[in-house]
């Protein structure tokens, strides 16, 4: 249960009130690159993370080019997944591990309770709604206006660390583009000072 105090709203709550929902979770562990749901499927249970990172990206109709809508983090949610849950409505995005994770499910009337009775709980939804829609508003600039150099950089960022475990190749499948291009301007990158590459991954330069 102490994994759980990651969430903002779990550490809010009483001694009792916790561990009455904790009573109402199920632990689950997926391997990287493990599916979590496919766009326009309905979801039946939510996803409380607690270790690990899940992508949340759309795919075009009738082609294979993908677009990464938002990365959730380890003591997030998915805003696509709880809206699915509470509105039995389809998600906007298909959910995939980036790495290992390890978590929680919460049924759908588990949850539609507890957000009923439970304010720091809705507190913590709204905040997360917000957080998420100004990621999903600069993921679908980054994609419509901005040139490669600074999509990949804005990717990066969206990590929220220093390194970054990626391939070129996995991301230039990221970016909808060849693993030549992205080579060439990572490269670019590295000479102006921005980042530094590795083999595997790349290391973003921090400017104090």
């Amino acid at each position: 249960m102490k994994d759980l105090h990651i969430f903002n709203f779990f550490i809010n709550l009483s001694e009792d009130d916790q561990v009455q929902f904790f009573s109402l979770l199920k632990p689950i562990a997926l391997a990287k690159g493990s599916l979590i749901h496919y766009e326009g499927d309905v979801c039946k249970e939510l996803l409380l993370i607690t270790h690990g990172e899940v992508r949340l990206y759309t795919q075009a109709p009738k082609s294979n080019d993908e677009a990464t809508l938002y990365v959730i983090h380890a003591g997030e949610q998915c805003i696509a997944n709880t809206a699915s849950v509470l509105g039995q409505s389809k998600t906007i995005g298909t959910a995939v591990t980036i790495t290992d994770i390890k978590g929680y499910t919460l049924k759908e009337k588990d949850l539609k309770a507890f957000m009923r009775d439970t304010p720091c709980y809705q507190d913590y939804i709204i905040s997360l709604y917000a957080k998420k829609m100004v990621e999903l508003t600069s993921s679908l600039q980054r994609i419509k206006f901005k040139h490669l150099d600074e999509r990949i950089m804005d990717f990066i960022n969206l990590n929220q660390k220093t390194t970054f475990h990626i391939t070129h190749q996995e991301l230039a499948d990221e970016m909808n583009t060849s693993r030549t291009v992205v080579s060439r301007v990572l490269k670019s990158l590295e000479q102006k000072g921005r980042i530094k590459l590795y083999r595997g991954y790349i290391e973003l330069v921090r400017h104090m």
